[in-house]
């Protein structure tokens, strides 16, 4: 059987091949990686000798990558992607078997989901991806901070907002709720049993900041814009923070459905008829985990939030 020398390629040099492309320079390129300048360029030698070519043109004003090189160079980077992606699942396997699964959550999503969640962290539970049941340790965050989370692999899964638009993740609807009205019992409006998106025309309207979900933030706009109403929206950081200037009768707070289950003195609440305004939410996870360790207390966890999703 032919030896092939790729198969002997260490991943130092593939880091000196790698820096020495980056810097152009032989001898900046060991600097930069701690090594001496002969030992990279012995093993990069070695390296262009077993291909039978050169890797990099030499000359006096430094290194240029041949075409040769560069196909080597790319082909090279996607095997070290793998390597690196294969170490990070492998590792991320080992850890999720010996301690408790980390869940994020939206204070944004439907407030009537919460007690699962809290169930997880209160109770032990057979996880499906450890020897022994386990309590869960739940943080919360928006539901950009979530995503990143996930994506970075501290936290095993999480339950947002829509939209949740990421490529590596695997997303789950959970359940969808309208928009209702908050204002002042003293508020032109609060004789109407119901409000229409058209019924704030000219009103301050209060909704949530559209740093905490761009995505969200710009489909509820765009939605009013189409109304052809012209509101003036202001965003507050809370839904308590909301009542309390709307309490005053000071504009209006558009704000989920199930934030009518908060009391505040003053403020009445009234369901929006628009139809095609909603707020979702979902459970999501990396989708090279979802296959995993993980699978069996996603499912679990979600066919328990989409049971409680249709009692709301």
């Amino acid at each position: 059987m032919h030896d092939n020398p790729a198969i002997h390629l260490s991943f130092r040099t593939q880091q000196f091949i790698f820096s020495a492309a980056q810097e152009g320079n032989f001898r900046r390129a060991a600097r930069k990686l701690g090594v001496s300048p002969s030992l990279l360029t012995r093993s990069i030698d070695k390296l262009e000798s077993d291909l039978g070519g050169r890797i990099f043109e030499r000359s006096h004003s430094g290194l240029s990558v041949t075409d040769a090189g560069q196909v080597f160079l790319q082909e090279t980077q996607l095997a070290s992607n793998h390597i690196t992606h294969a170490w990070d699942l492998a590792r991320y396997r080992f850890q999720i078997a010996t301690r408790p699964l980390r869940i994020g959550y939206s204070p944004y999503v439907h407030s009537r989901l919460i007690p699962v969640l809290e169930q997880l962290r209160s109770s032990d539970m057979e996880t499906g991806v450890g020897r022994n049941p386990s309590k869960a340790l739940l943080e919360a965050g928006s539901t950009l901070q979530l995503i990143d989370s996930v994506l970075r692999g501290k936290l095993d899964a999480a339950i947002g907002v829509y939209p949740i638009e990421d490529e590596d993740l695997w997303v789950k609807l959970i359940s969808r709720e309208p928009y209702c009205v908050c204002f002042s019992k003293n508020h032109r409006l609060a004789k109407q049993p119901s409000i229409s998106i058209k019924d704030l025309d000219g009103e301050m309207v209060f909704c949530l900041p559209e740093s905490s979900h761009p995505g969200l933030y710009a489909r509820v706009t765009r939605y009013i814009e189409s109304t052809g109403i012209t509101p003036v929206l202001r965003e507050v950081i809370s839904f308590t923070h909301a009542m309390e200037i709307v309490s005053h009768n000071y504009g209006v707070a558009l704000l989920p459905s199930s934030a009518s289950r908060s009391s505040h003195m003053g403020v009445i609440f009234k369901p929006v008829t628009d139809k095609l305004l909603w707020i979702e939410t979902a459970l999501f996870a990396r989708h090279d985990q979802r296959y995993g360790p993980l699978q069996e207390f996603l499912y679990n966890l979600s066919q328990q939030l989409l049971t409680q999703s249709l009692r709301l």
